[in-house]
């Protein structure tokens, strides 16, 4: 999250002319940490005219007050250029662009976001000086779903839900997931645009109540390699003319043929949209067996062993939960590139294969496709996807491709504690 504290005798200007930003915010490493490097970002679109100021063009619709600060409102903007046209690499501009193709389908994406972070006894500076393996997270053992865990935990997660109402965000529910101090939290379902701001509020809002308590909050895909990893489930809907266009009452598995192509054109789309879910070299070190992670391109009944499962109940809640994306995604981005691939599986009515029963993960090799096990091998598919291309725009792709790159050169380059350990006296 970026962007400028303003007075509130500014708003109205503001609102009206927007704010300036430098356009390199989208080009930044990471922890901006590196000196006297040139911002990273694809060749055709930096530097545009020197890093050229930009404009955050208030929506008024999202301003809330912040609970946690003295008299602070928060609205989230628009990016322009000085002419008014979108500024092509905003992520909030994708997803709007990609919900307003949904609806000249005739179609409204409903979307619900399910996150999961750490809570660590930790400080952005005590995590400098620490290796992974001596990270210390708020509670010393997993426990799923644990009541007597969540209690220990309800200092901070009780907090969060009466601040995170008091912000506007609908909790539906929180608990402890299967990690040590890792929390899952479920945000009510809402129109994508909407679903992917409160899920983008959500991650900076636990960051700063965590930080008030002393505590750091962290989504990061993978902290340690002995904890699982954290997600971020995209529970995915349809409505057509208010009602819901994934149920069949008459099917004998309750699946319409719109939901149906949806799901073919998800498993189509995973592979090649996979550096859209999981964008940093970390993120893939969720995806092993029994992670609960997709590592495959399939699909089940209610079976969270398959890389989408499938809901039907009936009840209005009909809906694909797509498992694929890391805590670490762009809320936006993430439900903007699920979007697109079944809706491109609805326009082509995209027949998926039958769906899978049992566990999944021991399928016997070869026989579920599997999901690219790197980010080279996944930024490769997606400069080669048409499907991103078409749907998120080609600024986009060259963007996202050069910035995984840049990160790659990163990894390559660093020196490991598991390096050091292993060869500084062995060799």
């Amino acid at each position: 999250m970026r962007g400028k504290r303003v007075p509130i005798a500014e708003l109205a200007r503001a609102a009206e002319r927007g704010v300036a930003l430098c356009d390199v915010i989208w080009a930044l490493p990471v922890d901006e940490l590196e000196p006297a490097q040139p911002p990273r970002g694809h060749a055709g679109y930096f530097p545009r005219a020197g890093y050229a100021d930009m404009l955050a063009i208030p929506d008024l619709e999202t301003g809330r007050i912040v609970p946690w600060h003295d008299h602070t409102a928060l609205l989230l903007c628009d990016f322009v250029d000085h002419d008014g046209s979108a500024i092509p690499l905003s992520p909030r501009a994708v997803l709007r662009s990609v919900v307003e193709r949904t609806r000249s389908m005739g179609f409204e994406p409903i979307v619900g976001l399910e996150l999961e972070l750490y809570l660590l006894r930790e400080t952005p500076q005590s995590v400098l000086a620490k290796r992974p393996s001596q990270l210390v997270a708020v509670d010393e053992r997993p426990s799923v779903y644990g009541v007597v865990a969540g209690s220990r935990q309800e200092t901070f997660a009780g907090k969060v839900r009466e601040t995170l109402l008091d912000y506007g965000l609908l909790v539906e529910a929180c608990n402890p997931e299967a990690g040590p101090g890792q929390l899952e939290i479920n945000l009510r379902a809402a129109p994508a645009l909407r679903a992917a701001d409160e899920a983008f509020l959500l991650k900076s809002a636990v960051k700063e109540i965590a930080a008030r308590q002393g505590l750091l909050a962290t989504f990061m895909a993978k902290p340690r390699s002995d904890w699982p990893g954290s997600s971020c489930h995209l529970h995915l809907s349809l409505r057509e003319d208010g009602s819901d266009a994934f149920h069949d009452a008459a099917a004998a598995d309750g699946v319409s043929p719109t939901m149906r192509h949806f799901i073919g054109g998800l498993l189509a789309g995973m592979a090649e949209l996979s550096a859209v879910f999981a964008p940093t070299p970390n993120s893939y070190r969720r995806f092993t067996p029994y992670s609960w992670a997709a590592t495959t391109a399939t699909w089940s009944f209610d079976n969270r062993s398959a890389g989408l499962r499938a809901i039907c109940r009936g009840d209005g809640a009909t809906r694909v939960e797509h498992r694929q994306a890391g805590a670490d995604s762009n809320p936006y981005l993430a439900v903007a590139a699920a979007l697109a691939a079944g809706l491109e599986g609805v326009e082509r009515a995209c027949e998926p294969p039958a769906p899978l029963d049992g566990d999944v993960y021991a399928s016997p090799n070869g026989a579920t496709p599997l999901l690219p096990a790197t980010l080279a091998e996944a930024t490769d598919l997606l400069e080669r996807s048409a499907l991103a291309r078409d749907w998120l725009g080609d600024d986009v792709v060259e963007h996202c491709v050069a910035m995984r790159r840049s990160e790659l050169a990163a990894q390559a380059a660093a020196v490991t504690d598991w390096e050091t350990a292993r060869y500084l006296e062995a060799l």
